[in-house]
């Protein structure tokens, strides 16, 4: 049985992901979440739309001689033939395929889990901008109290967890800022694995947590 996903991106962040304007360990996540997320697909279909628009509305410049022979040597050059690949649909709490294709497997299990604190694990995710990772809390563990330099978005893959804003299941997503500090909790019934991307270093709350984030490594 599945739960339907109560928590989506912002439209701001659905429209950059469209538009490729959010650095790659972003958009990982985005992407990920629009496999589950009929609702969001949607509305990143619509700012592709909208983009088109607007620049099929653009007024058309002339180019200058030494412009034009360079796009034309451009366009005189072989290129392969590609095709852009169906992406399916994914259920949650199962791996959508953006992510399998990353890392090489298709069960949670299977993955290299690196244990960073008793109770959490993680794994490294290289993306090339911005940070991504794989995390797994452990049933009933909490995460310290942080905040966010940047952009924190979390996609929950598998199990679920509660923090102040509210329950989170496998598909929701959270996108969050600096002006959020919230301290996720696993639910008690089994692991919490998640797919994170910031753009920014979290921020620890109390003294212990900060001494241990060089532990987390975020």
């Amino acid at each position: 049985m599945t739960t339907a996903i109560e928590h989506h991106p912002s439209d701001e962040t659905v429209f950059s992901y469209a538009a490729g304007a959010l650095p790659a360990a972003l958009a990982l996540v985005v992407g990920c979440h629009l496999q589950y997320c009929r609702r969001c697909r949607a509305l990143a279909t619509k700012g592709e739309e909208l983009g088109g628009s607007l620049l099929a509305g653009l007024e058309a410049k002339p180019l200058s001689a030494g412009r034009r022979e360079s796009v034309m040597a451009m366009l005189d050059r072989p290129v392969a033939a590609t095709a852009t690949p169906e992406v399916p649909a994914a259920n949650p709490g199962q791996l959508p395929s953006l992510l399998r294709k990353l890392v090489g497997h298709d069960s949670y299990d299977a993955l290299a889990w690196k244990s960073i604190v008793p109770g959490v694990k993680r794994i490294d995710l290289q993306c090339g901008e911005g940070e991504a990772m794989l995390l797994r809390i452990g049933a009933g563990k909490k995460m310290p109290v942080h905040s966010h330099g940047g952009q924190e978005m979390t996609l929950i893959l598998s199990g679920g967890y509660r923090d102040l804003i509210g329950q989170f299941n496998a598909g929701d997503f959270a996108d969050l800022d600096g002006s959020i500090a919230h301290q996720p909790v696993a639910d008690a019934d089994e692991d919490c694995i998640c797919l994170a991307g910031l753009d920014g270093p979290l921020k620890f709350k109390g003294l212990i947590a900060r001494v241990l984030q060089p532990f987390f490594g975020i």
